[in-house]
């Protein structure tokens, strides 16, 4: 009859079964390292002494040994302190050596499938749990020891099953079967055991000690499993199963961005919102956000800006620099499981607006202006107009017939040597982009004449045509009154 798994006796398991090591971050290669001078599954049937070591740079503050019995339940049978007995050895590597020794009385556990755990503590490295398994007297029950993965392990696709596992008797073929069970929380996940014969197996492995097995759980649903590694035996005389809590997360987290396609330069700064971005089983709680600014239209690929965290769920953007840029968040979950999305947008380039004086009187645009009689007359382009960012980086470049002549919102006009009575001058206002608005207008240098008013040469003309349609016509009436008239014979 198999026994019924409790919460604290599987919470004991994974702690047991895993080597538990808590360093301090600076020092993650310092750990004191144990070893057995005995394989994984020793098997006597008479009292022994067993030794080991403890590898270290100084001596260990403490070191520890439990017994566990692994039936009915786990269960405690003995447990010491090393510390006291601790003897320094040769070394032939860079730390010195600590060994230890322990009697077995066979007699006082026997039969059993006991778990030996050796524990050092340190002053700067933390904690560090190493086990063997003894088989003591003439005991049935297999054994398993399954390092990876640790309990409440994220994984995904895939995950590498390794650990340790041997019958100390057999009468068939041994098996070791890999399966997982969906739980609906981590309370609830290996809170007991599992049928084998009603559960699809992820692997069949024939164990003989270490083992290491990769298995595919792509199959899985998101959420927490108990993952199973069982000695199966029908008949439950060497039957052994151990559980550890997993976290599967297959599915990637589903991003959603609200964000305009298209903004103005200088206009209220750009507002996209990915909080409602979700992992469909884990939530959003532990998601992490990474936003990446980048404008293909100038700087190509190289980011102009990185925003990640946790409480990054909404990204704001200036519009002061327009240009083609794209957006990519990277949402990760809890798991390590991320997705990425790209959004596109433009900031569209505001034109400048050409605006300009002539001696404070305005410009406009296509008029003809007569100077006023001097040598010079200012010219001033200052109320030219952009977008705010721009406003204060416009150019104003000066033409006089099409050929830059000055540059500077404000300047002084000569009139050019050489130089017709008239000139063309046009005025472009230039932002950062290299768009640009001009307006243009005729000068008339001041000594120039004025030229007759059109209305004034149409007149003239009518009236010459008209003089000349008389003069004609007066004539033609004296020539037909000249011309003599044949008389008829009569």
């Amino acid at each position: 009859m198999r026994s019924p798994f409790i919460l604290v006796t599987v919470l004991v398991v994974a702690s047991l079964f895993t080597a538990v090591t808590t360093t301090v971050a600076d020092q993650p290669d310092d750990i004191p390292l144990i070893g057995f001078d005995f394989d994984n599954g020793f098997s006597t049937n008479q009292t022994t002494v067993i030794t080991g070591s403890i590898e270290d740079e100084v001596k260990p503050a403490s070191v520890t040994w439990s017994i566990v019995a692994s039936e009915p339940y786990l269960v405690e049978l003995d447990s010491g302190n090393f510390s006291g007995i601790l003897e320094e050895a040769d070394s032939s590597g860079s730390r010195p050596i600590w060994t230890w020794s322990l009697e077995i009385d066979v007699a006082e556990y026997s039969p059993c499938t006991c778990y030996l755990t050796v524990t050092v503590e340190t002053t700067s490295e933390g904690i560090t749990q190493s086990n063997r398994v003894l088989f003591l007297g003439d005991t049935s029950r297999s054994a398993i020891i399954v390092n990876s993965p640790e309990p409440g392990d994220w994984v995904h696709e895939s995950i590498s099953v390794s650990g340790w596992s041997m019958y100390p008797m057999t009468w068939t073929t041994p098996e070791l079967r890999l399966f997982a069970k969906p739980a609906s929380s981590s309370i609830d996940a290996c809170s007991a055991e599992a049928d084998s014969d009603m559960s699809a197996h992820l692997s069949i492995i024939i164990p003989d000690g270490e083992f290491s097995e990769s298995l595919d759980i792509s199959g899985l649903s998101d959420g927490w499993h108990s993952l199973y590694a069982e000695n199966y035996d029908p008949s439950g005389v060497t039957y052994s199963q151990e559980c550890i809590p997993i976290q599967v997360n297959n599915l990637a987290p589903s991003i959603s961005i609200e964000g305009p396609d298209h903004s103005l330069e200088g206009a209220s700064d750009l507002f996209f919102d990915a909080s409602a971005t979700d992992d469909p089983v884990w939530g959003r709680e532990e998601l992490h956000y990474m936003w990446v600014l980048r404008k293909p239209s100038h700087s190509g690929q190289t980011p102009l800006q990185i925003v990640m965290g946790q409480d990054k769920g909404t990204m704001t953007i200036p519009t002061g620099s327009s240009g083609d840029y794209t957006l990519t968040l990277v949402v990760t979950d809890a798991g390590g499981i991320s997705s990425t999305m790209v959004k596109i947008f433009t900031i569209q380039n505001v034109v400048p607006k050409a605006i300009a004086s002539l001696d404070d009187s305005s410009i406009e645009d296509g008029s003809r202006i007569k100077l006023s009689p001097g040598s010079e007359w200012m010219l001033d382009a200052s109320l030219s107009e952009d977008s705010e960012n721009d406003q204060s980086g416009l150019r104003c470049v000066w033409k006089i017939d099409h050929q830059p002549v000055y540059e500077g919102c404000i300047r002084a006009l000569s009139w050019p040597p050489d130089a017709r009575d008239e000139i063309i001058l046009t005025l472009d206002v230039i932002d950062d982009d290299d768009e640009y608005g001009s307006i243009s207008v005729l000068l008339v240098h001041p000594e120039a004449g004025e030229p007759l008013p059109y209305s004034l040469i149409v007149l003239v003309i009518s009236t010459l045509f008209m003089l000349s349609a008389i003069l004609l016509r007066y004539r033609s009436s004296d020539d037909s009154s000249s011309i003599p008239k044949w008389k008829s014979d009569e």
